[in-house]
């Protein structure tokens, strides 16, 4: 059964990881919107959809350049509307290779209607027939249905064979020529695709928040272990922290507290062993040279140095709202045990 006194350690910990996770969270945010890593991502997701499938056969003879979907959606007014800014007023600048200016988010009704647009062009209603007039027949029976299906089909003939092709009438088919059920049918595509990004996307910024975990650890000296010792050992550390925590929890509402309060919580942790002092910048740098003499000691010290500042790391990577929740949930765990169950 935890007592108080592994609660208590635990609250600490969390605390400084909630903290840290702010400041690597921001750090890895603005990163992301420098590069454009978001819209970049969206990119390949639009991109893995297609798997090169271009606009038109004509293109695709050597005589001109190669229109992909996916640069045929990008080229849509539609789409358009959404840059943060044109190429044209991109060109010359130094960071054109680096930074991105394409949208980081698509509403998908706006891909569908775009995407409709680049294969259907001009296709709004069901051709007139003799057996289905336009002017007289619904545009939901299935005559006209019918009518619309085959003209649509007719249509993706002219694309180059290709997954995309594949993929796109196999959407048209099962929507039976209803023009609403086959942008609905793009929509969820595109959806089911997104959720993929995604995936992407969060497993990358998974690996950048631990190598920028890593340097914050580093740089910051926080030994997840040392931490963990200090707040074990002294009861007036420990106090001290839960009091830190406590005021942290109670004073923002959310995870994504200001930094303003994140650099207070941390500079009024002052008892515990973090940043490079003197005195923790000699220990470590005498357990390195110890290594040019390996003996047990040496090596099992770096060992544990490592050991915490990966776990620090690690632990950074979950991100400010897992510990935020965390921490709330040891505080309501606290509340309910007695005094004189930590013994």
């Amino acid at each position: 059964m935890l007592n108080s006194t592994t609660l208590e350690v635990a609250m600490g910990l969390a605390l400084v990881y909630l903290v840290l996770s702010l400041f690597c969270t921001a750090i890895n945010e603005a990163i992301a919107g420098f590069f454009g890593s978001r819209g970049k991502n969206l990119e390949k997701g639009i991109k893995s959809l297609f798997t090169g499938g271009l606009k038109s056969a004509a293109t695709a003879d050597g005589a001109g350049t190669a229109v992909t979907l996916a640069q045929a959606i990008y080229d849509h007014g539609l789409i358009q509307s959404l840059y943060r800014s044109t190429p044209v007023e991109q060109a010359g600048t130094w960071f054109k290779k680096f930074r991105s200016t394409l949208p980081s988010y698509i509403p998908s009704p706006m891909f569908a209607s775009a995407l409709f647009d680049v294969v259907f062009p001009n296709l709004d209603a069901a051709p007139a027939t003799a057996a289905a007039p336009a002017q007289t027949a619904p545009a939901t029976t299935p005559a006209v249905q019918q009518v619309t299906l085959g003209a649509m089909l007719t249509r993706l003939q002219d694309l180059p064979d290709s997954k995309a092709k594949e993929a796109i009438s196999t959407l048209v088919k099962q929507a039976g020529g209803d023009l609403a059920k086959t942008r609905n049918a793009f929509e969820d595509w595109y959806n089911a695709g997104m959720d993929r990004a995604a995936g992407w996307y969060k497993r990358r910024t998974q690996k950048i928040l631990l190598v920028l975990g890593l340097l914050i650890a580093v740089g910051m000296n926080v030994d997840s272990i040392k931490l963990g010792q200090a707040l074990w050992i002294s009861p007036a550390i420990r106090s001290y922290t839960v009091t830190t925590a406590e005021q942290y929890a109670h004073a923002n509402t959310a995870p994504n507290a200001t930094t303003f309060n994140a650099i207070g919580a941390l500079q009024s942790l002052t008892t515990l062993p973090l940043g490079w002092t003197s005195v923790s910048y000699h220990q470590t740098r005498e357990q390195v040279a110890g290594l040019r003499h390996p003996h047990k000691s040496s090596i099992f010290g770096i060992f544990l140095i490592l050991v915490g500042w990966l776990a620090t790391a690690i632990a950074m990577t979950l991100g400010a709202p897992f510990w935020f929740d965390t921490l709330n949930q040891f505080m309501v765990i606290r509340s309910t045990i007695k005094p004189g169950d930590d013994k």
